[in-house]
């Protein structure tokens, strides 16, 4: 943050006339822009379209004295009035004084041609004079006609220096544990200055902050404010990668392995964080479980992000969503955002029919992937490698490429233990024969021949909790496993994974479909919309 606001001060040294900023948190930013002005001995205005202009003074320490309004000239409460005053004053020949105006909300406006052509003017203006017109906005929205007069500035959210200067207003007297204290900052990246202060205070009202119990509590409350803007969702999991994850034991090791780059003396032996993987494979084998595993094994909080509600109607809001999404994400950090079916929510065609919107989105998300600084390690998923645009697959944009192919038999029996130890059936032990007619089901169709199987067991004698292998066998035979339609597509997938991604698995499964004679007339045949809508 400390950074951000040292770069406006070398622009406003600089005479820059113009700047953009991009943030929810008016009161934060005029705090440390007021600052800012003091200390280059700046005066200091502010107007939003409520009171209108006003003044800020200043004491002799450089401290804000009091805010006043500004009377001079008339009334300032209208947009135009307030360009004419600035303006007025600019070119007023007696007024040497260096000045900067905050000017709240004025992306409104800009549907005014008269508005821009103000401002295109006051960018000669101010700079001439040592004057400087500062805009602020929550949001990125600028007309192609004034994108070369202005600088944007995008103002993150309050790091770990902000929230601790924040949280020592509310501790006062109370003595907390110096850890305690690094843990509840902790718990609060990724809000808003605000939105910080009040979950400290709510911490502290019910438990006190020098209780374990107020990182809970602070962490609650980030969840439901990033889950309030719709876009991320916050998880809460409890899945360990070896309890639920059966198979993939290259993909286990490999993440284990690079959860040594989070530690300390990492950092001193000079490893970077990992950027990423992309699981790529057939549904239903464990993707978006193991990407959930991934939070909990590294012990970070795990954000989701639907694309889907990336995109909006209005002009602008879906490129200002994602990067609010990034800029959420990067706050909360380390952390690890979860894009799921990353290939549906980013088209590869021609921006004809949204007027480029999607490629902007996804162009945004790639160069953030490429020169992203901060620890978040995504996971994406996708099932339909047609759909995946070269750009995403060169390196440097994911660490690596991984194939999750249908488990083996050894992973097939894995995953039978998993689930029926989960349900609390642990009276089956022979799992060859099981494994042997569960042949090309993918793992969650064996997870739902447990649950049949346990319906099964019910219905013949609700008193025995412990179901059988007869149970077991009834519920696969039930299933027509998705393998059997999609052999094709399966097989395309596999030849493509061959050269380009690493398996997941330990071993290749080598397991081919085979169609018997008498079964090849009963293969299902699909409407030409269904193969155009191939999940793959």
């Amino acid at each position: 943050m400390d950074n951000t606001f040292e770069d406006i001060k070398d622009m406003l040294k600089a005479n820059y006339p113009l700047l953009y900023l991009t943030t929810s948190e008016y009161g934060r930013v005029m705090q440390k822009l007021r600052r800012i002005a003091f200390e280059l001995d700046y005066s200091f205005y502010s107007w939003d379209n409520v009171d209108g202009l006003q003044t800020h003074l200043k004491t002799q320490n450089n401290r804000l004295e009091k805010v006043e309004r500004h009377k001079a000239y008339g009334e300032t409460k209208g947009y135009q009035e307030l360009l004419e005053f600035i303006k007025r004053d600019a070119e007023s020949t007696d007024n040497k004084t260096k000045e900067i105006y905050i000017v709240e909300d004025f992306h409104k406006y800009f549907r005014d041609d008269k508005v821009i052509v103000y401002l295109r003017k006051l960018s000669s203006i101010l700079k001439a004079y040592d004057k400087h017109l500062i805009l602020l906005s929550p949001f990125l929205k600028l007309p192609d006609e004034l994108e070369k007069y202005l600088t944007i500035v995008n103002v993150p959210l309050p790091d770990k220096d902000d929230l601790k200067t924040r949280l020592s207003t509310i501790i006062s007297n109370e003595n907390v544990n110096p850890d305690l204290e690094n843990f509840l900052i902790d718990s609060a990246l990724g809000m808003t200055d605000m939105e910080a202060d009040l979950a400290f205070r709510l911490a502290k009202e019910k438990v006190g902050l020098n209780s374990k119990e107020a990182a809970r509590i602070i962490a609650n409350e980030k969840e439901q404010i990033i889950k309030k803007s719709g876009i991320l969702d916050y998880y809460q999991v409890n899945e360990e990668l070896e309890k639920s994850v059966g198979g993939l034991n290259n993909l286990k090791n490999w993440l284990k392995q690079r959860s040594k780059a989070f530690e300390r003396k990492a950092k001193n032996f000079g490893l970077k964080e990992p950027k990423g993987i992309l699981l790529l494979g057939v549904p239903g084998c464990g993707k978006s479980l193991t990407a959930k595993c991934v939070a909990t094994e590294w012990k970070q909080p795990l954000l989701r992000l639907d694309i889907g509600k990336v995109f909006q109607a209005e002009v602008g809001s879906s490129e200002n969503n994602i990067r609010l999404a990034i800029a959420t994400a990067e706050a909360v950090a380390p952390c690890v955002l979860w894009i799921d079916e990353i290939e549906k929510g980013l088209s590869v065609g021609g921006g004809e029919k949204d007027g480029g919107t999607n490629s902007r989105v996804f162009s945004t998300i790639l160069t953030w992937m490429q020169e992203k600084t901060k620890p978040v390690f995504v996971v994406a998923t996708a099932n339909n490698i047609s759909d995946l645009p070269p750009e995403l697959l060169r390196k440097g944009r994911f660490d690596e490429i991984f194939f999750v192919d249908l488990p083996s038999k050894e992973e097939r029996k894995n995953i039978l233990k998993i689930h029926l130890d989960k349900n609390g059936q642990s009276n089956i032990t022979d799992f060859d024969n099981l494994a042997d007619k569960t042949k090309h089901f993918n793992g969650a169709e064996i997870e739902e021949v447990v649950k049949e199987a346990m319906f099964l067991s019910y219905i013949d004698n609700p008193e025995n909790h412990q179901i059988s292998i007869i149970h077991l066998e009834k519920a696969i035979e039930q299933i027509v496993p998705l393998a059997q339609t999609m052999k094709k597509k399966i097989d395309g997938l596999r030849e493509w994974a061959s050269t380009r991604a690493r398996l997941a698995s330990a071993e290749k499964n080598n397991e081919k479909f085979e169609v018997a004679e008498s079964d090849s007339e009963n293969l299902i045949i699909q409407t030409k919309r269904e193969k155009e809508e191939d999940i793959f």
